[in-house]
């Protein structure tokens, strides 16, 4: 029997957080047949593009925001994974009743049963935090029979949230771990489509080597991981004993 194909919904504030934080797991996901859907909030045309504006003075916000949307094509592409732009305002992002209105409509289409978003504590970019509030908030909708009458709702979705930059800082406890040791490579040549970060392949190289390290005393033979943490329980019918390797490394 052929495995249930899911549908995954990823939200990212800023043009290519979903390539850093979810690459692999997008990719592992696109690879054996399953749709991936991004949202790309803003462009993070003021706050994530410090090397466009230094190096290219008198470059316009509409020229930077062009750049950074062709970077995050080219990125999802190479994971093979759709993605649409709301080309909303990066430092400060905030969120209006309509703004959460159409994310709420995008996920009530698109019908998913998983959604990879931000964690709901991030210090050090508030913009990070404002996404995963805005989240919780049109899933909620999504899932409410009188929104959006025409179209059925979308049922409960498991919610992970994708490791932040500084997880120490952001009280950040993975409780999810998946192995994209197979799929490295596709992430790696999705981080280098973007030149604007270009620090940021090696930053993320290696966290996603070191959560690979940890994992490797649960599944021998690991090299590269991603860490989540769930938003929602997963519904179990009993208490079941399993192996560290099978708590750990599982598909979301």
């Amino acid at each position: 029997m052929e495995a249930e194909k899911k549908r995954v919904l990823v939200v990212s504030a800023h043009a290519v957080d979903f390539v850093w934080r979810a690459g692999g797991t997008i990719a592992q996901y696109a690879k054996n047949g399953h749709a991936v859907k991004i949202i790309d909030v803003t462009l993070g045309q003021r706050g994530e593009s410090e090397s466009l504006w230094k190096n290219r003075p008198g470059i316009s916000e509409e020229e930077v925001t062009d750049i950074r949307k062709q970077e995050a094509r080219r990125a999802a592409e190479v994971l093979g994974a759709e993605i649409s732009f709301y080309d909303m305002e990066d430092h400060l992002l905030t969120f209006e009743k309509t703004d959460i209105m159409r994310l709420a409509l995008d996920i009530r289409k698109f019908h998913p049963g998983i959604v990879l978003t931000h964690s709901r504590y991030d210090p050090l970019n508030t913009d990070h935090d404002n996404v995963h509030k805005a989240v919780i908030a049109a899933l909620r909708i999504a899932n409410v029979t009188g929104t959006f009458p025409e179209i059925p709702p979308t049922g409960q979705v498991q919610i992970f949230t994708f490791e932040p930059d500084q997880p120490d800082m952001c009280k950040f406890i993975p409780d999810t771990i998946i192995d994209v040791s197979d799929v490295y490579g596709v992430k790696l040549e999705a981080m280098k489509q973007v030149p604007t970060q270009a620090f940021m392949v090696e930053t993320y190289g290696r966290r996603t080597a070191h959560r690979g390290s940890l994992a490797i005393r649960f599944k021998k033979g690991i090299q590269y991981a991603e860490g989540f943490a769930r938003v929602r329980p997963m519904w179990e019918s009993s208490l079941t004993e399993r192996r560290g390797g099978e708590m750990i490394l599982q598909s979301l």
